[in-house]
């Protein structure tokens, strides 16, 4: 075990893993129970289970992992499908939210089977779809998977479909108001320059720099949505004229 590694634990009579990251002094960055973000022990994290460290074919540096799991610190978003233990180390080691379990869990799925092309850890991790009630798309997925028939499949996607709608309606005022902050600042160090006041545009700088960065997560937020969204569109046809996809 070493810093910045990806630890996991079974749990559960080894039917689920529980994942953390290693600070590299005896503690575990996690999402502890479904609770919160917490730095615990290695004892309190495996909890007398056998630890495991998880390889990666391509990682950011151990650094920046525990930069990014220490700027999470106390988060309290947890859902099992859309934002688990698994999708914050692996968002800590690469960027990206993935969960194998999750994955493995739809892969077989009549949701699976109409997302197939995408990356299904990235989609259930969408921020804006958590904050805006992830858990009821959730159950309007499984409704879907457990339909009799296509017809009743087909009236749940529907639902989850208008709620993806309502969210993008909801995303698109968020990142126009992100760009237009950071066009705003960018002008203002631009004019600052111009009247040679470097310390002004430096300081205009530093104000647009959280605009963009919402900005970048806002509009891939957006294009996630908005390729779920495409997903079911295509999907219901089918669905309506009584054919299992």
């Amino acid at each position: 075990m070493a810093k910045g590694d990806h630890l996991y634990v079974y749990r559960n009579w080894g039917t689920l893993t529980h994942h953390g990251l290693d600070c590299g002094d005896g503690t575990v960055i996690h999402y502890r129970d479904g609770d919160a973000i917490v730095r615990s022990t290695l004892a309190s994290f495996s909890a007398g289970q056998q630890l495991y460290s998880k390889p990666y074919a391509q990682a950011d540096a151990p650094n920046i992992a525990i930069k990014r799991a220490f700027s999470r610190l106390g988060e309290r978003d947890y859902h099992i499908v859309f934002n688990n233990c698994e999708h914050f180390v692996v968002w800590c080691k690469t960027g990206q939210h993935q969960s194998q379990q999750v994955n493995r869990a739809l892969q077989t799925s009549l949701v699976g089977g109409i997302l197939g092309g995408m990356a299904l850890g990235s989609v259930f991790a969408i921020p804006a779809v958590a904050a805006a009630g992830a858990y009821g798309l959730h159950k309007r997925f499984e409704q879907a998977n457990e339909a009799k028939d296509p017809q009743q499949a087909a009236a749940s996607l529907r639902s989850a479909l208008g709620d993806l709608e309502r969210l993008e309606q909801q995303l698109q005022p968020q990142l126009d108001h992100a760009l237009r902050e950071a066009y705003r600042w960018d002008c203002t160090a631009r004019l600052a320059l111009r009247r040679q006041r470097e310390d002004l545009a430096k300081a205009a700088l530093a104000k647009k720099q959280p605009f963009k960065k919402e900005a970048l997560a806002l509009h891939g937020q957006l294009q996630e949505v908005q390729a779920l969204a495409h997903r079911l569109h295509q999907a219901l046809p089918s669905l309506d004229r009584g054919e299992w996809v």
